[in-house]
């Protein structure tokens, strides 16, 4: 159960109900149904149970309504989707298409200070003036990252001197790998190559604003693609 009280299905039927109401004056039973990609026996036991909690008003052959209070939480369900599509694609440049999925699995849990904050984050980096050079980072370097797309990955042992890659998958087989977790050495981490340690076979990595040593026979197991 969400902070709202009702499960996050609900909640996306309530999301729906209020999109489908502005776009067209009215949200019929197959207008949801359409809209969410269910059949009609599910809309209807959902209907009814927002009906039953007093969020719509809900009849047999009517278009549905909002109550006072559903129209309310909708707008804060709808809000927080906003939200959450915005930083996806604005700031981490994700396709729209891919922002909107991503907002509306998260929109169910995040939390109202966590919200507030990436507002404020946003808002921050897309507007201030001392942003710019991070607003050109992004621009230039969050399309580079795309662990979905495993072309042209490489071994870690095999990064440049000083050039920064994204770590998109660790072999099975390599040996310790609950300790390389405990390190943030896992998938979807960025990792940057500082060089070969003074003794020994063994590299100089950045992970996390920490410099790791690594050995190189550790390193061909994992495979990196890279940012810049």
């Amino acid at each position: 159960m969400n902070k709202s009280g009702i499960s996050s299905s609900l909640e996306d039927y309530l999301e729906a109900i209020a999109e489908i109401i502005e776009l067209n004056g009215h949200a019929h039973t197959k207008d949801i149904a359409d809209r969410l990609n269910v059949k009609m026996p599910s809309v209807t036991n959902a209907l009814q149970a927002l009906a039953s909690r007093g969020l719509i008003i809900y009849q047999s052959h009517a278009p549905v309504e909002l109550t006072t209070s559903g129209a309310e939480l909708a707008a804060v369900i709808r809000h927080r989707h906003f939200v959450l599509k915005s930083f996806f694609k604005d700031v981490l440049k994700v396709p729209p298409e891919d922002a909107d999925s991503a907002a509306c699995r998260i929109e169910h849990v995040i939390g109202d200070t966590a919200l507030a904050r990436l507002v404020l984050l946003t808002e921050a980096i897309g507007t201030r003036e001392d942003c710019a050079p991070l607003r050109e980072y992004l621009q230039n370097t969050m399309p580079k990252v795309n662990p979905e797309n495993q072309e042209d990955l490489i071994p870690l042992s095999s990064l440049p001197m000083e050039k920064s890659a994204l770590i998109v998958r660790i072999a099975e087989n390599l040996r310790g790998m609950k300790k390389f977790a405990d390190l943030g050495i896992v998938p979807g981490t960025l990792v940057q190559m500082e060089g070969q340690a003074p003794f020994g076979n063994l590299l100089r990595i950045r992970v996390l604003g920490s410099s790791l040593s690594l050995r190189s026979e550790d390193a061909m197991y994992i495979w990196v693609k890279e940012t810049e």
